[in-house]
């Protein structure tokens, strides 16, 4: 897999507007669209990267 190498503020923008995405739709209680389930994944693996658990897979629900 190809890596790649953004600045920790940048990641942290994108983060912040998953959240608020997440937040207008819902999507972390209903996750009924693949928009949710995209958002709340998303959402997840920027967290994780923010946290240096870039290789943590996280899972589609």
């Amino acid at each position: 897999m190809e890596e790649i190498t953004i600045y920790k503020f940048q990641l942290e923008v994108i983060k912040e507007a998953l959240r608020i995405t997440a937040n207008i739709h819902g999507s972390r209680k209903k996750k009924e669209t693949c928009h949710d389930r995209m958002v709340v994944q998303a959402e997840k693996y920027a967290e994780n990267a923010l946290k240096g658990e870039k290789d943590i897979r996280v899972p589609y629900i």
